[in-house]
């Protein structure tokens, strides 16, 4: 007989990752690799992006500093070593290159949206 067909949404997500949490192990990805692994996946699924039309960034560990891609380079190009670190001025604090002007946008949004950690805007096929 099933024991959750009569819990609630909540419940049945509380179940689910419990679940989870015990079966699936996550490696202890930093926030770069995450963003990274990211980009690889949205190139692999034929989304587009080369800085020029469509970006990518996620909230660094410092309040106020986010992860990009450096302007010109594709979704296929972004590693750990190329990300750039910048504040929300969008200057550059760790790396080489510029970043997209673009990315002005995301940290609209990060800014009222204290909940989001990654936006990715990209040009599918």
């Amino acid at each position: 007989m099933s024991t959750t067909f009569n819990l609630s949404k909540d419940s049945l997500k509380e179940h689910a990752q419990a679940q989870m949490r015990r079966h699936l192990q996550m490696p202890n990805w930093t926030q770069r690799q995450k963003l990274a692994l990211a980009a690889r996946i949205l190139f692999d699924g034929g989304h587009q992006g080369s800085g020029l039309a469509g970006q990518i960034t996620a909230r660094g560990e410092r309040p106020g500093t986010f992860y990009t891609q450096q302007l010109g380079l594709g979704l296929d190009e972004i590693s750990t070593d190329n990300l750039l670190l910048i504040n929300d001025d969008i200057e550059v604090l760790e790396g080489n290159g510029m970043p997209n002007p673009a990315n002005r946008f995301h940290i609209h949004i990060y800014r009222v949206r204290p909940d989001v950690n990654c936006i990715a805007h990209t040009h599918s096929l």
